[in-house]
């Protein structure tokens, strides 16, 4: 399943304002589709090609970027998004794939992005999967982690530790999915460089477009779950699309908070299409089941919005609306004899 696809499909209109933050060379959609996109990010795209035509983090993850497919940017955040984009009018739809695990902060990343969301728009994430990227081996994140930084205004230094000892240079999600070289992948890396890192990580110095928090599907609603407990949250879960078969990426879809009430019954479900354990055979193969069901409920889910799509369209046709009119005017005659 490709998301950017449904995303543009499902949530956004052409007529939309639209802020997608970091689409490198992936943007969900153009301008030339949905004029009122426009993108971000923490660096210029000069920057940002210079930033990718090498660096340790594409060396350790094996990644590649064709530099001359990166998206023009066109705002550069500074400080913060409430600072950036001060006298900008807010967006129906924020869009974030592949960003949130690369903010320092997460919980400041919250308590800030909703100062550019309309209170009737959406917050759209896209989200790596750890269980099947180069974060496989990876210690998960947990709120307490996330807080101290938050509350304490600490570095992510342990994050970092833990990104550069234990990353992996695989990024094929079908061999986690089916468990093939995993003996071979298993983390290599050196205690040394993790502990340089670290060091330098607390004198302020971040390694490039590390990922502080790796999520599994459970460990992300998990963690917005957390957050909302904690009145750190100022967002409603609307849905949420655990990892296809064979991928590495879940999608959230989150909408403005309308109160601060928490609904439990809301996060139950969704905790209850996940699961944190994934170790033995018997898991294994239901979690094959489960990936099986997703998929055909999310194929069924495009279906049925193509099918209203199209209805919509057709009820909105005046050809159709003349011609319906004249079909039951027929019909009318027709039952009371007067047409043969």
């Amino acid at each position: 399943m490709d998301f950017r696809k449904y995303v543009k499909k499902k949530y956004l209109k052409s007529t939309d304002r639209i802020l997608e933050f970091g689409p490198l060379i992936r943007p969900t959609a153009t301008k030339k589709t949905h004029p009122g996109i426009r993108f971000a990010d923490v660096r210029s795209t000069e920057d940002i090609k210079k930033l990718y035509t090498s660096n340790e983090y594409l060396k350790s993850t094996g990644l590649t970027v064709d530099i001359e497919s990166v998206v023009d940017i066109d705002y550069v955040v500074k400080d913060s998004y409430e600072k950036t984009f001060k006298n900008i009018e807010k967006f129906d739809v924020v869009i974030l794939s592949h960003v949130i695990e690369h903010m320092p902060d997460i919980i400041e990343f919250f308590q800030d992005i909703k100062n550019v969301v309309k209170k009737t728009g959406r917050l759209v994430i896209i989200y790596p999967d750890a269980r099947y990227c180069f974060d496989h081996f990876r210690n998960g994140t947990s709120f307490i982690d996330a807080y101290d930084v938050y509350v304490n205004k600490q570095s992510s230094s342990k994050r970092v530790f833990d990104f550069v000892f234990n990353v992996v240079n695989e990024n094929n999600a079908w061999l986690f999915w089916n468990d093939k070289k995993e003996s071979d992948i298993i983390p290599k890396n050196e205690f040394s460089k993790a502990v340089e890192a670290y060091e330098r990580s607390i004198e302020g110095e971040l390694p490039d477009d590390t990922h502080f928090w790796p999520f599994s599907n459970y460990q992300l609603i998990k963690f917005l779950y957390d957050m909302d407990r904690a009145g750190l949250l100022d967002f409603d879960v609307e849905d949420f699309y655990p990892t296809p078969e064979n991928n590495q990426e879940c999608m959230v879809v989150l909408t403005p908070k309308k109160s601060r009430r928490i609904n439990y019954d809301n996060y139950k479900r969704l905790l209850a299409t996940t699961s944190p354990f994934i170790d033995n055979i018997e898991s294994r193969i239901n979690r094959s089941a489960a990936a099986d069901l997703e998929k055909t409920v999310a194929d069924l889910r495009i279906e049925n919005d193509t099918m209203k799509h199209e209805l919509e369209a057709i009820l909105g046709s005046k050809k159709w609306r003349y011609s319906k009119k004249i079909a039951d005017l027929k019909n009318t005659i027709t039952r009371n004899g007067k047409v043969d």
